[in-house]
């Protein structure tokens, strides 16, 4: 049919290959909609060479086998992994690029644009404008099926050289592996440069899916979800899908990075935590028992500052989607521990939080940071986890996700990064001039990924070394210039 039309035909399948289905949490459009690429900037020379010697050592390790594997349509259409018996030079563990452009980085039409940090709250870039070097020329992301009509691995390393920096991208079919099991692939690529393979974990197996009682639900929940009176109906479904969904599918979005330096954000945490022990304390409360994280109060202020400028009816209801790594909840149960064996792939599940409009724009700061940290912390348990799975499986959907809150609500999503630790890698042993004892930290990452790109889907990709918070995300065009006055308008009103 394929030649009949046209269309790409999938290579022929490798007799000795390994096959392996795709787990509950790969099977689903959430993620085999997008191809994912992290660049990763460093003020410095580093080997091409070693870089690729060192991430191919990795996948060929035992246990980490699948990052060089291939996606194919079995007979009945589903998508297995087809991973090589052995990597040779004609099917590689890694679709490994390397570009020398010859120039320093200023005088580069697109390295000339990596963003630089900034002393105040600020919009300092838009990702995209990088995009030429996160991915081969020409290409624009296509989803999964750009893996299903060729033979390439699901793990590319794309390395740009300037006389100055050094660009190294990684790029994956999101069905590899979420953010947190990007930390396990990146700081075990950094253990091989290093030369401490022997600290290497195997990660667990993966022929069988850990997450199967989840999706079959063979262990019934213990707990209803503490949301499910809020689930959004059919109904209410239309009515946000005409909203949300023609705002994520059709209208023109605009990438751009956001920098929130720490001489800012920190006062902010330490004056929302002030206020709240002052509140525990004059309800007689254990004051010790009031926390906080670094990002509670970055997603507080983001969510303050998106819905501030908007105008939106005071009881308009805002949801924010906070995505959360299931690993955790469910070491010793369904994985072992991720020190001992680390499972690297996707296990994502969400908090939820529900609040009016009226009291993001009216209330302390410190008020919605404890409304994100308490929905972390209900909905973040064993139990809730497996409620709102079954709920997944009672939708009949077919993603893994559930809609909570009304029809007419705004949506927005976090994803938070900072815990897969990009800006802590040290790459200092691939350096082409080696610096005794200076380390080579990344001075700024980034990530592109398509073709979905939901609108206000925020990714904090984490914190550099001099305390600024970096986060991305695409708004319907024309919104970014207001999100700048309200960086602003807040900054000058001080903590």
């Amino acid at each position: 049919m394929d030649k009949l039309f046209g269309g790409k035909q999938a290579p022929s399948q490798v007799p000795t290959d390994r096959v392996v289905p795709l787990h509950f949490f790969e099977n689903s459009l959430l993620v085999q909609g997008n191809n994912m690429a992290v660049s990763l900037v460093f003020d410095d020379v580093l080997d091409p060479e070693s870089l690729r010697r060192s991430l191919e050592t990795l996948i060929k390790r035992e246990g980490w086998q699948r990052l060089g594997g291939r996606l194919r349509k079995n007979a009945s259409g589903k998508i297995e992994w087809h991973i090589p018996q052995e990597f040779t030079a004609e099917r590689p563990a890694l679709n490994f690029s390397h570009v020398d452009h010859g120039v320093s980085a200023a005088t580069h039409p697109a390295a000339s644009r990596i963003p630089v940090p900034s002393d105040r709250p600020s919009v300092v870039g838009d990702p995209d404008e990088l995009a030429s070097l996160a991915w081969e020329p020409g290409y624009k992301p296509g989803g999964i099926n750009d893996y299903l009509t060729t033979d390439i691995p699901v793990l590319g390393l794309r390395v740009n050289s300037f006389t100055d920096k050094t660009i190294v991208v990684l790029q994956w079919q999101h069905v590899a592996f979420d953010a947190l099991g990007m930390q396990y692939v990146v700081e075990n690529w950094a253990r091989v440069l290093w030369g401490k393979e022997d600290e290497i974990p195997t990660p667990c197996g993966l022929d069988s899916d850990p997450f199967d009682a989840l999706a079959t639900g063979v262990r019934k929940p213990a707990e209803p979800h503490v949301l499910m009176e809020k689930k959004v109906g059919l109904g209410g479904m239309l009515k946000w899908g005409l909203g949300y969904g023609v705002d994520m599918l059709v209208r023109a979005k605009e990438n751009r990075m956001v920098c929130v330096p720490e001489t800012y954000w920190r006062p902010q945490l330490e004056k929302a935590l002030a206020e709240l022990r002052a509140e525990a304390t004059e309800k007689g409360e254990d004051v010790d028992k009031v926390f906080l994280t670094e990002g509670d109060i970055l997603t507080a202020w983001t969510l303050r500052c998106l819905v501030r400028p908007m105008g939106m009816n005071p009881d308009r209801t805002v949801a924010a989607s906070i995505a959360m790594s299931l690993r955790k909840a469910f070491e010793g149960d369904l994985i072992p521990a991720s020190d001992e064996h680390p499972y690297v792939g996707n296990a994502f599940g969400w908090s939820n939080v529900l609040v009016r409009a009226g009291d993001i724009t009216s209330k302390p700061l410190s008020w919605l940071a404890r409304e994100v940290r308490r929905a972390i912390n209900e909905q973040g348990t064993r139990a809730q986890h497996e409620a709102y799975y079954t709920m997944v499986r009672d939708s009949g959907m077919g993603l893994p996700i559930i809609i909570f809150g009304d029809g007419g609500m705004a949506q927005i999503g976090f994803s938070n990064w900072d815990k897969a630790g990009l800006f802590k890698l040290d790459f200092a042993p691939a350096r082409k001039v080696r610096k005794e004892g200076a380390s080579c930290k990344p001075s700024y990452v980034q990530e592109n990924h398509g073709p979905v790109k939901p609108a206000d889907g925020f990714f904090v990709l984490g914190k550099d070394e001099k305390g600024n918070y970096w986060t991305s995300a695409c708004k319907v065009k024309g919104q970014w210039a207001k999100f700048q006055e309200q960086l602003d308008k807040e900054f000058e009103q001080g903590v």
